[in-house]
């Protein structure tokens, strides 16, 4: 399985910022004397690695359901019951995590009483309101009549007229108020709202709740879907409806098969990457919530932005490779340039040896130098700064 990914190359701007204020510094550096005879600097150091043309990025991505719902009471009572169904041993057990529930299914029910005496006291209020309004009608007609005669005055006519309009009003709100009492009592039942399975329960039996309390967790399992984050350099060559392989550990490396669902816009603001969701079926419920993946994107043209240390060709042939932005200094007489400084042994000391160097993107805190480094150089990752060409240095974990 392979992806054409495409995309204009850019490189980042918080990168480039970090970038000119270390070159800044290491200008200044490069200023001082320099005592050949002083004690050897300190300094970490990356070792460059070999690998193909094109290869794999591999990318950590946590599994999290299709669907999950949290279920609270919308009124308030006392639990009398929490569904019981069939256990692994075959007894009946009360709903607990790892249930499989059903759409519709009732899950727990409040105690009914107080909400079944307001649904009565509602309906007899509704009956009352319609006996108020049958009495109101007669009323009026029978002014409607004298007042045709004339024998009752308009404003008694009126003030009937009126008395029929406030029945009216008071059915209206008699069959609301039922309406209401009735869904009370209905909502009494708490019921799923998906075919799913139970996450978690947080209430029990004989536990008073008010609306709102939550009591439980329900997750749809039958697809899942997997979040990662990639650069801005890769964002843009990812597309929804992608296919992408997910390699799960914990299922002894099992391969599934996912599709890019959705490819956020925007960046995380602290880990500056973009979230690519993958939607991965899981009729068999293998894949758990909280589970983590490798997502492959395999077969990228090579240029693509690697791990930092990480070296291959271009074609053309020239050599690629990821290093830390703290790596690359500016050369002492060419304040355009780029330079690294390379550690080498010789004559039983340990030099650092500078080494002019063509930029590339930059990904996050790593920047893509392209040429002049090869598979088993050791680059200078901290202490860039404190050395020049030819620096006697002592190598530290």
């Amino acid at each position: 399985m392979r992806l054409n990914l495409r995309g204009n190359r850019k490189v980042l701007v918080a990168g480039a910022v970090l970038l000119l204020a270390g070159l800044a510094l290491a200008a200044t550096t490069f200023s001082r004397p320099r005592t050949h005879d002083s004690a050897p600097a300190p300094v970490r150091v990356l070792a460059v690695e070999g690998a193909g043309g094109a290869s794999d990025l591999r990318y950590s991505a946590n599994i999290t359901p299709r669907e999950q719902v949290e279920l609270a009471f919308k009124v308030g009572g006392y639990v009398r019951e929490i569904t019981a169904v069939p256990g692994p041993d075959g007894a009946r057990r009360e709903l607990r995590a790892g249930d499989r529930v059903t759409r519709g299914m009732v899950l727990a029910r409040l105690d009914p009483q107080d909400h079944a005496a307001r649904a009565n006291q509602a309906r007899a209020a509704l009956a009352e309101a319609k006996a108020s309004l049958v009495q109101a009608q007669k009323d009026f007609e029978r002014a409607q009549s004298l007042v045709a005669g004339g024998y009752l005055a308009k404003s008694e006519f009126d003030r009937s007229q009126e008395r029929l309009g406030v029945a009216r009003a008071r059915l209206d709100g008699a069959r609301a108020q039922l309406e209401q009492a009735s869904i009370q009592l209905a909502d009494s039942q708490l019921r799923s709202p998906l075919d799913g399975m139970v996450a978690s329960r947080l209430v029990e039996h004989g536990t008073l709740v008010s609306g709102g309390t939550k009591a439980f967790v329900l997750v749809d399992l039958s697809a899942v879907k997997a979040v990662f984050g990639v650069p801005d350099t890769m964002q843009a060559r990812i597309r929804p409806g992608a296919a992408l392989s997910v390699v799960v550990d914990a299922l002894g490396g099992r391969e599934f098969a996912g599709t890019v669902t959705a490819v956020s816009p925007s960046a995380d603001p602290k880990s500056r990457v973009f979230d690519i969701e993958l939607t991965i079926r899981n009729p068999d419920a293998l894949l758990k919530d909280g589970m983590i993946a490798t997502v492959r994107l395999e077969g990228l043209e090579a240029g693509a932005p690697q791990a930092a240390g990480t070296v291959h060709s271009e074609p053309g042939g020239r050599a690629l490779a990821s290093v830390p932005l703290q790596s690359v200094v500016r050369p002492p007489d060419d304040p355009r340039g780029y330079m690294v400084f390379v550690v080498e042994d010789k004559d039983g000391r340990t030099l650092a040896k500078a080494r002019r160097v063509e930029l590339g993107d930059v990904t996050g805190r790593n920047v893509l130098v392209r040429g002049g480094l090869r598979p088993g150089e050791r680059v200078v990752t901290a202490g860039a700064t404190l050395i020049h060409d030819g620096a006697a240095v002592i190598v530290v974990p």
